[in-house]
């Protein structure tokens, strides 16, 4: 956000690594719970909690907290700013329209009245099964091929890293969206064939690390050889899919494999980061970009300033979300009678 006077290309590299995974892994978390809370509570039920959890907190985010975002952006990269109420007036709704990391909530919510629909439909097919249905062995390449088709063929017409604000309801990536609806699918389809608990599939790191690491690798030489431009030929955009969509599950099936050793731990500060991790995610740009600002013009190693700046993110946004926010999310819910 802000343009440190240090500079690193090894940033630049992490960015465009954590920048494929991290997204579709949540969306496949979000698809996992989604389906037993909605067996659970029913479409009423299921509905009205992601109204106050989700819709509500998305509305206020876009409206409150994306044009501070906004204008942050402004006001470090041009001499002259606006004022800050000038710019929400004038141009925020225009050409600085935008949604932070908010447009994730809104997705998320389009994603829930999707499962609803189907699941209205046809609810027999998703009961869980009652035996364990691991998966064979081609399901993961074809998954990764599902995956990349969409974002293949939305990367003929748009750059890879482009965003679209769609009448200002959703922000997307077009080349993304598709991508991510497999994984929220991919999250119901495993809590529905058991996977990850009691006898169910249990991705191994000793297969999954070494294949992220790899396709970690490919991923970061091809992205820079071939896509960092907008202007590329179309079986370069194919190769484009398919690497990106491989390094996609490799990472999320590693990552699950190794959290889940975590998982078993009765650490504090892992259940302390669990149970707030929602909050975190919602207030963490509110804190990040102002300690980043204050730090941005101090001619310091930029190692020490991440990692400082870093673990002070951290710390201020588990406090906050604990003892701020989670507070008045469990004292709307009991008012709203959730």
């Amino acid at each position: 956000m802000w343009n440190d006077i240090r500079k690193s290309g090894f940033f630049d590299l992490f960015i465009l690594a954590t920048d494929v995974f991290i997204m579709p892994v949540m969306f496949l978390i979000a698809g996992y719970f989604a389906l037993p809370a909605l067996l659970t509570k029913g479409t009423g039920g299921f509905w009205r909690d992601k109204l106050w959890r989700i819709v509500l907190p998305w509305v206020f985010g876009v409206l409150v907290i994306a044009p501070a975002v906004a204008y942050s952006a402004v006001f470090s990269r041009t001499s002259a700013p606006p004022g800050y109420v000038s710019f929400w007036i004038n141009d925020f709704f225009g050409r600085y329209y935008q949604q932070a990391h908010y447009w994730f909530l809104g997705i998320l919510a389009l994603f829930f009245a999707l499962l609803i629909v189907a699941y209205r439909l046809t609810p027999a097919y998703f009961a869980r099964r009652p035996a364990v249905n691991n998966p064979p062995v081609r399901f993961f390449p074809l998954f990764a091929l599902l995956s990349a088709a969409p974002f293949f063929f939305a990367n003929l017409f748009f750059w890879s890293d482009a965003w679209v604000n769609c009448k200002y309801l959703f922000m997307i990536q077009p080349v993304r969206i598709g991508l991510y609806f497999c994984y929220f699918g991919l999250g119901v389809y495993a809590w529905k064939n058991a996977w990850f608990d009691g006898d169910g599939y249990r991705p191994s790191l000793l297969y999954w690390g070494p294949a992220a690491a790899l396709m970690l690798v490919v991923f970061l030489a091809y992205r820079v050889a071939f896509t960092l431009t907008a202007d590329i030929p179309v079986m370069f955009k194919a190769g484009h899919a398919l690497v990106y969509a491989n390094f996609c599950l490799s990472a999320a099936m590693a990552l699950i494999a190794l959290f889940a050793r975590a998982a078993g731990s009765d650490a504090s500060l892992w259940r302390g980061l669990a149970a707030n991790s929602y909050a975190i995610y919602y207030v963490h740009q509110c804190i990040v970009i102002p300690l980043a600002y204050m730090v941005r013009k101090l001619p310091v190693n930029i190692w020490l300033k991440y990692f400082s700046v870093a673990a002070c993110a951290v710390v201020l946004c588990y406090f906050v979300a604990k003892y701020c926010i989670n507070p008045f999310f469990i004292t709307g819910k009991r008012t709203a009678g959730l």
